[in-house]
């Protein structure tokens, strides 16, 4: 009796080993049958142990997926959105970076930053680089994806537990930490591989001290400034006028026309993006301007230069099945077309306002047309003004001079350069190679012209398109 009561507990013992180990009483029987030498034995154990292996495989494989399911959150960012910029400054600054397995190294200079030593030059900041990284924040435990795509960074950030909401923490932390890094400075926007690209900062320019036309420059922010105010916006839905500002700015090179974009960008606190329009094609162009925030500025540059030409119907027809390069037909689309965006400040700017086709440049399309002149001596004398105001004579034993005396050097100045025959970015160069000598730059600025009207007449002579512009 006691061998049966014996005997039959043993399954049972087994039983429940099987529910816990699936398998194991096959595998420990194969296993006797191996060591006693029988081969069938063996191959049943290879198949058991293959199957184990299997459902093993398949288990972990449920058990990750029904964790990612209903334990874990993830927040993506798309390599050209601006989010993306703003997770990246933050993880840099993180310790576990330092710990991480795989970084990679940029270079980050300051802007406006004077290097006093070589340790400071050219500054390194790392970043994790195509894996995974563990870290805490607030106590709870994220992972950082990097995957490397063509060239490129997509990024992914997993939460593990049951707030999905810390995910939204840190890209508002993130979100705030940018802006504090980029106040004072304009974004700069490009175009890159088909989509708007961050590409730099830079520092927020008085438009004061772009050397204008006082009443122009004056009469051009309160344009801006009325434009950009909820009243005028409501205003615009109330009637149903397109809600879009057009500008072009023309005059000859190194007129302030770029100069004064940026810092209209500053004065009202706006990004500003830039496009080439002969490096894309009309489908191009109306994604980008498709995809423009409500509030920015848009900078077209040298749109004479971009086949904005005038054309005849026939021309303009073979231009449209060319295919390289915006059409004069594409621009005039996302200007005012179905597909225009609203809410844009356009400015376009030219070298030669009369290469333009009429089209372009009526009323509607561009609402203002503002002429960039040539230095006068109004121009000249604000630009010395700019370059040696408060500052010392170095070849006068570094004698600080005053507002009188800088005024009548001013005048001196301005009364020896032809007016309108150089550009004011001319002018400034040659005061800025006399930048600690107001004296000086007054008694050199008569043979600096000279030899520079000399110059241009060799150019001209040549055939050079240098001169274009005058």
């Amino acid at each position: 009796m006691s061998g049966i009561s014996g005997g039959s507990s043993s399954p049972l013992q087994m039983s429940l080993l099987d529910i816990f180990f699936p398998g194991f009483s096959m595998a420990s029987a194969s296993a006797r049958q191996l060591l006693a030498g029988n081969l069938d034995s063996y191959t049943r154990l290879l198949c058991t142990l293959g199957m184990f292996v299997l459902f093993t495989r398949y288990a972990v494989r449920y058990v990750g997926e029904l964790v990612r399911s209903y334990f874990t959150s993830t927040i993506h960012v798309s390599y050209y959105d601006e989010a993306y910029d703003m997770l990246v400054d933050w993880i840099a600054h993180q310790p576990f970076v330092r710990n991480a397995h795989s970084i990679i190294a940029r270079v980050r200079s300051p802007q406006r930053t004077i290097i006093q030593n070589q340790a400071k030059k050219k500054p390194l900041t790392f970043s994790p680089w195509d894996g995974s990284f563990p870290f805490w924040y607030k106590g709870h435990l994220l992972i950082l994806h990097c995957a490397v795509k063509d060239h490129r960074e997509d990024i992914h950030i997993t939460s593990i537990g049951l707030y999905p909401n810390i995910l939204k923490e840190l890209v508002e932390e993130c979100r705030g930490n940018y802006l504090n890094n980029i106040s004072k400075k304009i974004t700069v926007f490009e175009h890159r591989e088909g989509d708007w690209k961050k590409t730099r900062l830079r520092p927020i320019r008085p438009v004061s001290t772009v050397i204008m036309d006082k009443q122009v420059q004056d009469d051009l922010l309160g344009d801006v400034k009325d434009f950009l105010d909820e009243d005028t916006q409501k205003w615009y839905a109330d009637r149903g006028i397109p809600y879009q500002r057009g500008y072009l700015l023309y005059g000859p090179p190194g007129t302030g026309k770029s100069s004064f974009s940026l810092s209209l960008a500053g004065e009202f606190e706006l990004d500003i993006y830039t496009l080439q329009l002969s490096s894309i094609s009309d489908s191009k162009l109306m994604k980008l301007f498709a995809e423009l925030p409500p509030h920015c500025i848009v900078l077209l540059e040298d749109v004479d230069a971009a086949g904005m030409g005038r054309r005849d119907d026939a021309a303009a027809d073979q231009e449209s099945n060319s295919g390289s390069g915006v059409t004069l037909s594409g621009l005039l689309n996302v200007l005012d077309g179905v597909s225009s965006q609203e809410g844009r400040v356009l400015i376009m700017t030219t070298n030669h306002i009369e290469h333009l086709d009429e089209a372009l440049i009526r009323p509607g399309r561009t609402d203002k047309k503002v002429h960039f002149n040539l230095a006068d001596r109004k121009i000249s004398a604000q630009l010395f003004h700019t370059v040696f105001k408060q500052a010392p004579d170095h070849n006068q034993s570094k004698k600080r001079l005053g507002d009188g005396t800088i005024e009548r050097l001013a005048k001196d100045f301005a009364s020896k350069v032809p007016d309108e025959v150089f550009s004011p970015a001319e002018v400034l160069s040659f005061l800025l190679e006399q930048k600690t000598s107001p004296f000086g730059a007054v008694a050199g600025v008569e043979t600096w012209v000279a030899k520079a009207n000399e110059a241009a007449s060799q150019l001209k002579r040549d055939g050079s398109w240098v001169q274009e512009g005058r």
